[in-house]
C-alpha cells in the first residue's frame, strides 16, 4: 500500500505492507466509522471518585496547590455543585458562562468539569502574575483586566474581602465534604494508538480518503474536553495533528 503525506508543504511517500487491503471507499468507510466510534466510546467510561480526589487530580494536572483550590471552592460555593450566583457564576468554582466556555467546560454544574476548569483558570492567573497568589485570587474574582488597571488588588470591597477570606482558608486549610461523583476514566492512549494503527493498515490507495480520515480525526479531537486530564492531553496530542499521527504510526509499522 502507498500513502502520500503532505506536511508543511513537503510531499513524501511512505509504504507499508497490508494484509488483504480494502479496495473500495464504502468498505473503508464502514471500518472507519466503527473505529472512530470505538475511540469515542473510550472517553465515555466513568469512575466514581471522591471530591477530594478530583481536587487532587486538578492540582496535579495544572500545578496548583490543592489547598488553594479547596480554599477557593470553600469561598466560592462552600463546595455546592449546584450553586448559581446572582451574576450567573456556576458550580463549585463559580465559573462565569464565558469563562467556562473558554476553558472547554461543557457542563459547569458537573463537579469534575467545574473543578478542572477552575483549576485551569487559576493556573493561568498564577502564571500571569508570576505565582503571586494574592494577585491571582484578585484576578479570579474581579478579572485580570481590573488587576492590571489598578496595578494590584482592585479597590473593590468585595474583591478585597474575597482575597482576605480565601487567603485565610488557604493558610488554615478547609474540610472537603466526603461525597463522590462520576468522573471520566483515564484514557488508554496505547489502546488508541493500536486502533489508529489498525486503520492505517486498512488504508486503501484512494486519492480522497486521506482527507476523509483527517477530517474525522479532527472532529473527534474537537469534541473532547481539551486538557481535562493528563490522559486526555495524551489523547489530544495523539489525535490533534493527524499528519504527525500518521507519520508516527507508519514509523512504528516499519
Amino acid at each position: 500500500m502507498k500513502i502520500k503525506i503532505i506536511t508543511d508543504g513537503n510531499e513524501s511517500t511512505a509504504f507499508t505492507e497490508v494484509i488483504a487491503p480494502l479496495e473500495t471507499k464504502e468498505v473503508f468507510q464502514d471500518s472507519l466509522d466503527q473505529a472512530t466510534e470505538d475511540i469515542s466510546e473510550t472517553e465515555t467510561v466513568t469512575n466514581t471518585n471522591s471530591l477530594e480526589s478530583i481536587f487532587q487530580e486538578a492540582s496535579e494536572t495544572y500545578n496548583v496547590d490543592i489547598k488553594l483550590l479547596e480554599a477557593v471552592a470553600k469561598q466560592e460555593s462552600n463546595f455546592n455543585p449546584d450553586a448559581t450566583s446572582s451574576s450567573g457564576a456556576m458550580g463549585i468554582m463559580q465559573l462565569m458562562p464565558g469563562t467556562a466556555q473558554s476553558l472547554g467546560v461543557e457542563d459547569a454544574y458537573d463537579p469534575y468539569q467545574n473543578i478542572m476548569g477552575g483549576a485551569k483558570y487559576l493556573s493561568q492567573m498564577l502564571n500571569r502574575y508570576n505565582g503571586d497568589v494574592t494577585l491571582a485570587l484578585a484576578a479570579y474574582n474581579a478579572g485580570p483586566g481590573n488587576v492590571d488597571k489598578y496595578g494590584g488588588v482592585p479597590p473593590f470591597e468585595q474583591t478585597q474581602n474575597y482575597v482576605t477570606k480565601v487567603s485565610a482558608y488557604y493558610e488554615q486549610g478547609v474540610s472537603v465534604p466526603e461525597v463522590t461523583y462520576n468522573t471520566p476514566s483515564k484514557t488508554d492512549d496505547s489502546n488508541l494508538s493500536e486502533q489508529l494503527e489498525t486503520l492505517l493498515k486498512e488504508f486503501p490507495e484512494h486519492p480522497d480518503l486521506y482527507t476523509d480520515f483527517t477530517s474525522r480525526m479532527v472532529s473527534i479531537t474537537a469534541s473532547s474536553n481539551e486538557e481535562s486530564t493528563d490522559s486526555q492531553k495524551a489523547y489530544q496530542q495523539l489525535l490533534g495533528n493527524t499528519n504527525q499521527v500518521i507519520l508516527d504510526m507508519l514509523s512504528d509499522l516499519s
